[in-house]
């Protein structure tokens, strides 16, 4: 990865999930609004859509609010890691990976 790819990355408020084109494309995001609702999104375009719905295309999304959102990072991270023996590790290792600052610590 170049450093403005890690740099884009670093201060993306939307990521693509999944995307497939075919007869019926679907395209997923997440993405963080201005006011810091986050709000994952799909859109089916092509045939389903025309079929079920007389339109080219069909949107669809779920909101979590801004101050819902320490709630949905702890689920994630529960979601991810527990029960694992080395999820500390693994945790710091996916900061890592990811770009995101964080602080390692230890006492003995």
């Amino acid at each position: 990865m170049s450093m403005e790819e890690g740099d884009t990355r670093a201060k993306a408020k939307e990521i693509r999930l999944f995307e497939e084109k075919g007869p019926t494309s679907r395209f997923i995001y997440a993405k963080i609004e201005d006011n810091g609702d986050i709000v994952v999104s799909g859109q089916d375009v092509g045939e389903a859509p025309r079929k079920f719905f007389n339109d080219g295309d069909y949107e669809f999304w779920v909101t979590v609010k801004e101050e819902h959102k320490d709630q949905l990072i702890l689920a994630l991270i529960e979601k991810l890691w527990k029960g694992k023996f080395k999820a500390v590790e693994e945790f710091r290792e996916f900061l890592k990976e990811k770009g995101i600052p964080s602080e390692w610590m230890t006492w003995s």
